[in-house]
């Protein structure tokens, strides 16, 4: 390795590592070992691709870097940093930068200006930080990867550490403190490792999980937050195990609206407020302590679900477990101590089960519940409590079921209610229906529901004067119509309404595909089948995209009409027990009907869901905003619907999707908008959505926008007609973005314009250069403003394919995820086609899957399958729904002997060699002589055969050093035909 030194007085010593760097750039092929002297370094600020070791020589602290550029050090190379401070003192500038590259930092320290960002990787980047020190700015991942071990983050103005993007990160053993906002913010489908850490006197909160991430938290502790210390939110995702969290400022956990935790031994003590609060989440806790929250321990808000198992509650200064309208706690094994007011309370419109818990030493009653409660309790020991437990604490009726053993009763069991009555609905048909009449648009799908809830209660009326009920009620239904426009919504409502008019039990929603009903191996199918339906029993079993049960899903043997035969005689075996739903595209569904004879008798019924009209979906907008303390301005107002009124609703339209995603457009513009202003927003400008927010075609969908950068775009497409050969490709490329410009002329003329398909398939031997043209695809589609981010996600069978039923479809749509706003790589995607070995294979399962998210987010990810030409053939027969959404194939054409040499002469050229014409000769020899071998690989051919030419150069001019003759330059830059293998 070439050891250089800077000094800032060795006489023979470079003045900068700039010029260590620059001063050995014509040796590429050297590793570079650039040594520090002690002292500071200013105006340093520069960009390396190189691969270098950069080590303060007399150890860390003795040198320090200082920069005042966007980055003191931008690297995209491979490099190791040991022992180095890195400052910068730009407003926007950040001390160390890593795009693509991979760098490893061991004892450094990084400062920047307080509210910067210090440390900053992405792009694909990978950083690792060990035994290293950032203060004042914030350390950011986004789209990269990497580890922070036994490292501080301390005096940041915000968030201390943002991982972001679907970044991968590993955190061991670190200290993040001071941090004005959140200590570690975990977004945009993260998924980082937290273990061993510890994070104290955060502004916000200790940790904070959003938008579809997933974090695991180990063996952590946090203490001293000014907020709740645990947050998570927005289809975010939290393993806690084995914590400790202390001195929370309001709440120790929050699962706030989407969010989910599993939390396992997790200690909670002192918080300020509340030690664990879940609304419109869900929970679920083994082993874990609450201790001396001063209101309650664990508080379930509406459309919250826990599950706390073998837990303890002590000291709660009101109630330790309190179950609020619309919540749902089952509580197992639990102990509840020492509690103020109640030590379990239920609520008017609560669920609440305890299970062997045990309820003591309280200030007030052991357990309150509600009569308008849903209460179920199996061997509580309720005792030592001030004053008696109040079952219908709002009713003399009391409507709670309590199954206990005689022996195992407590003393005052006989003041207990009966047991055995049947459980309360808690809600009555008009609850329901009131609920679908507030419900925006679908006038006709109303009429529908409450027809046949009429024709329910006068077949009942009639029952009950001894009359016969008259015809058959289809209760069975498909429901036809595009995506977002709430066949979902209106089907668990459907199931309420049945409960509560007692046609079914318990009226819950069992949701499926056809990855859940269709098995590969003879005889699963039904299994899979009878067991869904199973699970619905009681309830309603709605069966999305039912269409692709009829469609064969090519190569072999496809058990999707199994599973129609199947369900076709559940339906009859048991048409008392199931609601069964079908749902899917109108056309299609007309289809699935004549797939079984018998479907059309028992689903005698369709319910049509038109598209929203400009106007609702404007109401859903306001009521997405409502909801989150927004509100439209005229002028916003008017913009959304003028947007709504141009734009064309077909069958891919997204309806309630597309109004979701405008108002989530425009929180993001305006918080961009007032992050910028020096003086503080007030109230009603934080709350206000202008028109200048409403930019229709932002966020992360495919759209027809302006590019946003033309030289970029020109830039992209030089690298693209630069490649060797793919002539067809090249035009295929192009085409595209004549229809894209052509779509964006027709839009501003008022005229329709079709939605934009980007999903290609890329057809062709390996070496010919699809990842590489992917790649640029990506880049182009994001410099045009069609694409939010235009990263490409590279994935293979073993990314998307899981090891166990329902393992798939989730490895699938994390890919998926991460993927959002750009491009998803699926290299050889036709072995997913193809069952693996001899037993069940779920490669059919991620096809199925992957189905459903390119249509319920069409406009969000395009996707590029690669692979064999006659391969892909097969994949794309594997499932009907593939060809309508991959509509273009490029055809990437195996390499001709000239085009492998200019493979070649580009790669010698970007190696500083030189290829004289002998040696051209002796390779177009070689590469004639080889053909078949060439033809099958291409490229990565090349790439071998030009390392290999390297290494026989490298031996040639070593032998000839060791002969006592110093190889020439010339020499050295220089293939010959000696160095082409024969």
């Amino acid at each position: 390795m070439l050891r250089l030194v800077v000094s800032q007085t060795s006489p023979r010593a470079f003045r900068s590592i700039l010029d260590a760097l620059q001063a050995t750039t014509h040796q590429a092929g050297a590793g570079r070992h650039i040594l520090v002297e002690p002292g500071q370094y200013p105006n340093t600020g520069f960009r390396s691709s190189s691969d270098f070791v950069l080590s303060a020589m007399d150890g860390p602290g003795t040198v320090t870097l200082d920069g005042a550029t966007n980055a003191t050090l931008e690297l995209t190379g491979h490099v190791t940093l040991q022992g180095i401070t890195v400052r910068n003192w730009n407003e926007d500038g950040c001390a160390l930068n890593v795009k693509d590259g991979s760098v490893l930092a061991e004892d450094c320290e990084f400062v920047s200006r307080r509210g910067s960002v210090a440390v900053r990787a992405w792009g694909g980047g990978r950083l690792a930080l060990k035994g290293c020190r950032v203060e004042d700015g914030v350390v950011v991942y986004a789209s990269a990867s990497g580890l922070l071990e036994g490292t501080t983050v301390t005096g940041t103005e915000h968030n201390a550490i943002a991982l972001r993007m679907g970044s991968s990160v590993t955190l061991r053993s670190c200290v993040v403190e001071k941090a004005g906002g959140n200590g570690i913010w975990v977004t945009e489908g993260a998924r980082p490792l937290i273990e061993q850490c510890t994070i104290g006197d955060s502004g916000v909160s200790a940790i904070r999980v959003d938008d579809r991430a997933d974090v695991v938290v180990r063996n952590t502790a946090v203490r001293g937050t000014k907020e709740s210390a645990l947050v998570v939110a927005d289809n975010g995702i939290a393993l806690v195990e084995d914590c400790l969290i202390k001195d929370a400022g309001l709440e120790s956990v929050w699962a706030a609206r989407g969010g989910t935790v599993i939390g396992r031994r997790v200690r909670m003590e002192t918080p300020k407020r509340t030690g664990m609060l879940v609304e419109g989440s869900s929970g679920t806790f083994e082993d874990c302590e609450i201790i001396a929250p001063p209101q309650n321990g664990v508080a379930i808000g509406e459309a919250g679900h826990v599950t706390f198992v073998r837990g303890r509650v002590e000291g709660a200064g009101v109630v330790g477990l309190n179950i609020l309208d619309g919540g749902n706690g089952l509580f197992d094994g639990t102990t509840v101590t020492g509690s103020g007011e109640e030590g379990v309370g239920a609520h008017p419109g609560a669920e609440l089960t305890l299970r062997n818990c045990t309820v003591v030493d309280g200030l007030g009653a052991g357990v309150a519940t509600s009569h308008r409660a849903r209460v179920r309790i199996e061997g509580l020991t309720s005792d030592r409590n001030a004053r008696p437990d109040m079952f219908g604490f709002d009713e003399e009726q009391a409507t709670v079921q309590v199954a206990e053993a005689a022996e195992a009763a407590p003393p005052d069991a006989a003041d207990a209610p009966e047991t055995g009555g049947p459980r309360p609905a808690g809600e009555t048909e008009d609850d329901v229906i009131a609920e679908l009449e507030a419900m925006i648009g679908l006038a006709g799908v109303k009429a529908e529901i409450i027809k046949i809830r009429n024709l329910q209660k006068v077949a009942e009326q009639r029952r009950r004067a001894g009359l016969p009920p008259g015809p058959a009620i289809g209760r069975h239904l498909v429901f036809a119509g595009p995506p977002g426009t709430g066949k979902t919504t209106v089907a668990r409502l459907y199931g309420r309404l049945l409960a509560a008019l007692g046609v079914v039990s318990t009226g819950q929603l069992v949701e499926v595909g056809r990855s859940q009903l269709v098995s590969e191996n003879v005889g699963g199918t039904a299994l899979k089948t009878t067991r869904m339906f199973d699970e619905a029993r009681g309830g309603v079993l709605f069966i999305d995209e039912a269409y692709a049960l009829s469609r064969p899903g090519g190569g072999g043997a496809d058990f999707g009409r199994e599973a129609i035969d199947t369900l076709v005689k559940l339906m009859e075996d048991h048409r008392d027990e199931v609601v069964v739903i079908a749902a899917g595209y109108p056309a299609e569904m007309r289809e699935f009907m004549t797939a079984n004879p018998g479907l059309a008798s028992r689903i005698s019924r369709t319910v049509d869901f038109e598209h929203y009209s400009p106007s609702e979906l404007l109401q859903i907008v306001e009521q997405h905003a409502h909801r989150d303390g927004y509100r439209l301005s005229g002028d916003a107002r008017d913009a959304v619907l003028a947007h709504f009124t141009s734009v064309k609703r077909d069958a891919g339209f997204g309806n309630g999707r597309a109004a979701r995603r405008v108002f989530e457009a425009a929180v993001e513009r305006q918080a961009q908008r007032l992050a910028d202003r020096d003086d503080l927003p007030s109230g009603d400008e934080l709350s206000e959505l202008l028109a200048e927010d409403l930019d229709v075609d932002t966020g992360l969908g495919v759209r027809f926008g302006e590019a946003r950068d033309s030289a970029q775009v020109r830039g992209i497409l030089d690298r693209l007609d630069a490649m060797t050969g793919l002539d067809d490709v090249k035009r295929e490329i192009h085409d595209l973005l004549d229809v894209l410009s052509a779509a964006r002329r027709r839009r501003a003329a008022g005229l329709e314009v079709e939605p934009f398909t980007g999903h290609l398939v890329f057809a062709g031997p390996p070496g010919t250069g699809k990842t590489t043209v992917a790649r640029l695809y990506g880049e182009l589609l994001a410099a045009l403003g069609v694409l939010a981010r235009g990263q490409v996600v590279e994935a293979a069978r073993v990314d998307l394919v899981g090891q166990y039923v329902g393992h798939t479809a989730q490895k699938t749509s994390d890919v998926f995820d991460q993927a959002r706003g750009g491009v998803l790589f699926i290299d050889e995607a036709y072995t997913l086609s193809r069952p693996v070995g001899t037993g069940h294979d779920f490669g059919q399962e991620a096809i199925d899957t992957l189905v459903k998210l390119m249509e319920d987010h069409r406009d969000e990810v395009v996707v590029v399958a690669a692979g064999y030409t006659a391969e892909m053939d097969g994949f794309i027969a594997a499932n009907p729904g593939l060809a309508s959404r991959f509509a273009r194939t490029l055809e990437f054409r195996p390499y001709d002997v000239p085009g492998l040499m200019s493979i070649f002469l580009a790669k010698a050229a970007g190696g500083d060699f030189r290829v004289p014409q002998n040696t051209r000769k002796a390779l177009a020899t070689h590469l004639n002589a080889h053909r078949d071998r060439y033809r099958d690989g291409n490229g990565r051919e090349i790439d071998k055969l030009f390392r290999a030419a390297v290494t026989a150069h490298a031996r040639r001019t070593e032998q000839l050093a060791h002969t006592g003759t110093e190889p020439t330059r010339d020499q050295l830059a220089t293939l010959s035909p000696d160095d082409i293998p024969r």
